[in-house]
């Protein structure tokens, strides 16, 4: 929500071939919407109701839309650092953002999970994130540093 240019906000729309990039992208707390639609038309007129910038892969989908961003790489981490080149990340917003369906992640306390479930969860933490529609918790565990470290290798800072 941060992600300022020109003193505006923005959002973010990635095709069928940006896949992973939206994943990763989230993770570092963009807000960047994946289509529930397959038809480049349908996936358009989102962008273009909400302001969208679209993120593809696909020249001639790129060439229809002028918020568009062509990435020119297979590669997601290429794509990602392509992005984040364009928009700076705001590091306070990293690990805010559901990687499953793009919403914003709460905190909840660890003694409202399922104690038989939850255990080591329970044992380790006193909150984790949680998000609201797709029922999942997120916590700073080893997949959590994983991706962190992944991160960090596409930013190339040395620490966050």
């Amino acid at each position: 929500m941060k992600f300022l240019k020109d003193g505006v906000t923005h959002k973010f729309m990635a095709d069928h071939m940006a896949k992973r990039a939206c994943e990763w992208l989230r993770f570092m707390g963009y807000d960047v919407e994946y289509p529930d639609v397959h038809y480049d038309n349908e996936i358009l007129k989102i962008c273009i109701e909400n302001n969208l910038i679209l993120l593809t892969r696909d020249i001639e989908f790129y060439k229809r839309y002028s918020l568009s961003i062509f990435l020119d790489s297979t590669d997601y981490k290429d794509q990602v650092s392509e992005i984040i080149s364009l928009f700076p990340p705001d590091k306070k917003l990293f690990f805010t953002r559901c990687p499953v369906c793009n919403s914003i992640l709460v905190d909840v306390s660890t003694d409202t999970l399922d104690p038989l479930k939850y255990t080591m969860v329970r044992q380790k933490f006193k909150t984790v994130k949680y998000c609201k529609k797709c029922n999942k918790y997120y916590w700073e565990g080893s997949h959590y540093k994983k991706i962190l470290n992944e991160i960090n290798k596409i930013l190339k800072f040395k620490s966050i």
